[in-house]
């Protein structure tokens, strides 16, 4: 093996001693490393090795001169002829570091000297940067024998520094280790290249937070907490969640709404509705309506409108306590438009909804004013409202009854002749005024026609003291006759007939005497007609 040798000599005074070691951190290690490449490369250029030697051998030697001054009380020893030399090898690589340390001392002992100490302290620092560069130079520096430049196929070789600079993943001086990124972050360690996280941190470097349960797959973990789905809430998103939070008129259990008294629906966002809304009572100026109670309801809104005018409505507010509304003031014979609402917290439920029309106003003062034996004669007042016509209606005791229409007078008052009536029956007749599809109530009054006379009055078989007189049935139900007759002699007499006789038979009577008998019928036997007799001679006569 060729040894080469470079030789190194560094004369130093104190002055410059002092000034060097001060700033020896700065630039001695750079320095020397450049030396000792700017050397190596020098002799490997000039010096071919032996293809067949193995190894290169280098050597380098230091020769240090220090001069200390003396003093009054120290003389300095004289140095000897040969240099007292120390050499440290590297079996490794053949590389031979030589020192050679030449101190003039003074002849007195000086070992407890403050100047002497700190140029101890001095000298061994430089003897630590001469152990860093044989460090360095046994790695194979400067592309020395068996230097490693591939970096393990995991970096590039970086000849300025003598070392590997690593791609990302890789580490240590041949980039042979692989690494984990930005080292885990300390929250976790590295193994086989892969961060293993500290509880609580995860991610491939170990920098992110992490969520409790990992957000139970129901939700993102951003920045430690969990950014729930829809429908899940809680710290780790473990709990279900209702629809609009029940809006806060129910309770949430198991992602189910149980809604608070009166609300329903999936999110408790809807209040029960009336229900059963009715009519109870109506006349031609009012509506009285109920319908069943809501609980929980606070108070309910009532609103009414004709049918064909939605902008006349109006909204009455009605306590909780109460199911039923008399609605007033309305016009008679309209269709109103009826609806009820319940109301929880300002939030109105839907209508329940009805439609009902006021009475046409009622028939007054209806009067008989005449009747004959076949009709019978009426009027009434004319109502405020407006009406379409009157209905007339007359019932007789059997209870066949026939109905008209009338129309309404300009006047106050309407009148209207019944006629085709039987004599002597006593009828129920009723009015009521109609207006479209609607009916006012009934207005009655009783009326009884006259009861008719005897008809066909005949003597017939006269003698000298006998007559027979006969008449056809009347119409009129009746209690009987009374059968009258009076002579001109001035004696008379009343013979009752019964209801069923047609005729009867005089007996008694003077010859040659002129009689006049009028002939009673009916319930009050009014009289009828006057008939008079005479001997063989029947003439009939008016009263």
């Amino acid at each position: 093996m060729k040894n080469i040798t470079v030789t190194v000599i560094l004369h130093l005074c104190l002055y410059f001693v002092d000034l060097a070691m001060t700033t020896r951190f700065l630039w001695r290690p750079p320095c020397l490393l450049v030396l000792l490449c700017t050397v190596s490369h020098f002799c490997s250029a000039d010096n071919q090795p032996d293809p067949s030697a193995k190894e290169q051998g280098v050597t380098f030697s230091h020769v240090y001169k220090i001069d200390i001054p003396g003093s009054q009380s120290c003389k300095l020893e004289n140095l000897p002829s040969q240099d007292q030399t120390e050499t440290t090898t590297n079996g490794e690589n053949d590389i031979t570091f030589r020192h050679n340390i030449r101190l003039q001392m003074p002849s007195c002992d000086c070992a407890e000297s403050e100047s002497f100490k700190s140029l101890l302290y001095r000298v061994n620092g430089l003897e630590e940067e001469v152990n860093y560069l044989k460090t360095q130079c046994s790695q194979g520096c400067c592309g020395g024998a068996g230097v490693d430049t591939s970096c393990s196929g995991h970096g590039t070789y970086q000849h300025s520094t003598c070392s590997c600079l690593c791609n990302p993943g890789w580490e240590g001086p041949d980039c042979s280790t692989s690494s984990c990124p930005d080292e885990c972050n300390d929250n976790g360690r590295c193994v086989d290249g892969k961060c293993v996280c500290h509880q609580g941190f995860t991610g491939d470097d170990c920098s992110q937070p992490m969520c409790p349960d990992n957000c139970n797959d129901k939700g993102q973990c951003v920045d430690g907490k969990c950014v729930c789905f829809p429908h899940f809430t809680g710290e780790d998103c473990s709990v279900q969640r209702c629809p609009n939070d029940c809006i806060g008129n129910g309770r949430c259990v198991d992602g189910q709404c149980i809604c608070d008294e009166g609300f329903f629906g999936e999110d408790c966002s809807l209040v029960f509705a009336p229900q059963g809304l009715r009519l109870v009572k109506v006349t031609d100026v009012s509506l009285l309506v109920e319908w069943k109670s809501v609980r929980g309801a606070e108070y309910y809104l009532l609103t009414y409108h004709p049918k064909d005018d939605e902008g006349a409505m109006e909204t009455v507010r009605i306590p909780n306590t109460d199911n039923s509304y008399l609605i007033t003031g309305l016009t008679p014979g309209v269709t109103y438009i009826v609806q009820v609402h319940a109301v929880i917290k300002e939030t109105r439920s839907e209508a329940d909804r009805i439609e009902a029309t006021t009475d046409v106003s009622v028939v007054d003062n209806i009067q008989v004013l005449g009747q004959t034996e076949v009709s019978i004669q009426v009027d009434w007042e004319n109502p405020q409202a407006e009406v379409d016509y009157f209905r007339l209606t007359h019932t007789d005791p059997t209870g066949q009854e026939e109905e008209m229409n009338v129309k309404m007078s300009q006047e106050a008052r309407t009148k209207h002749t019944i006629v085709g009536l039987f004599p002597g029956t006593e009828y129920q007749i009723s009015v009521q005024a109609i207006r479209g599809n609607t009916e006012g109530k009934p207005s009655s009054v009783t009326g009884v026609t006259d009861i008719d006379g005897p008809t066909q009055v005949v003597t017939t078989g006269v003698t000298e003291d006998t007559a027979t007189v006969s008449w056809d049935r009347v119409q009129a139900e009746i209690d009987g006759y009374m059968l009258s007759y009076t002579s001109s002699e001035g004696s008379s007499a009343d013979i009752p007939v019964g209801r069923d006789r047609t005729s009867y038979m005089l007996v008694g009577l003077r010859p040659g005497v002129l009689h006049r008998r009028p002939l009673y019928l009916g319930q009050r036997w009014t009289p009828s007609i006057k008939a008079q007799l005479t001997q063989g001679k029947t003439q009939k006569m008016n009263s």
